[in-house]
């Protein structure tokens, strides 16, 4: 954490997805609804960013996430560079996952739709753990700016310094 520290687990998402371990994820996360621990399903096209299922079968139990709408939030933030922190200790494969998809527009009936299609050969893991993450962020509806002030105060720090927007890399120093 830039305060110094380590921070705890305000809540999970657990994919439920559409094949044969929905009803398992469905129980699984019943029982730790109260830990708040969500199940939470994907669906593309121009949805809000989260919405409790309306079937009655799941009773408000599943949050159905639209992933579209949350990728171009995404994409659009990490375009501008500095409004997204991550771990320093996350390995080259994983933002290699992050950028694995990419915004098309494809034409049906001459209406123009955007939607995000994977790059061929590329894992998307990472891409979907930071979607949803965004999405329980939204549904969990913390004061952010709150949480902050009590982090700085919680921990007595002084206010990390900005890092450097560019890291000179010693990769080009070796090839010259």
């Amino acid at each position: 954490h830039p305060y110094g520290g380590t921070l705890g687990v305000d809540a999970a998402a657990v994919d439920s997805g559409d094949g044969q371990t929905m009803e398992a994820v469905h129980s699984f996360c019943r029982g730790r609804s109260a830990r708040k621990v969500l199940a939470v399903k994907g669906d593309g096209g121009k949805r809000p960013w989260f919405e409790r299922s309306q079937s009655k079968a799941q009773k408000g139990r599943l949050w159905i996430v639209g992933v579209d709408g949350l990728k171009s939030h995404l994409m659009a933030r990490l375009n501008r560079g500095n409004s997204i922190r991550f771990s320093n200790t996350l390995p080259a494969s994983w933002y290699d996952q992050l950028a694995s998809e990419r915004a098309i527009v494809r034409y049906s009936h001459g209406q123009p739709s955007r939607r995000f299609e994977r790059i061929k050969g590329k894992r998307a893991e990472a891409l979907d753990c930071t979607v949803y993450g965004f999405a329980v962020r939204g549904i969990l509806n913390v004061p952010w700016s709150a949480r902050a002030e009590q982090l700085r105060t919680a921990i007595a720090l002084p206010t990390p310094k900005p890092r450097p927007r560019v890291i000179a890399s010693a990769w080009m120093e070796s090839r010259a």
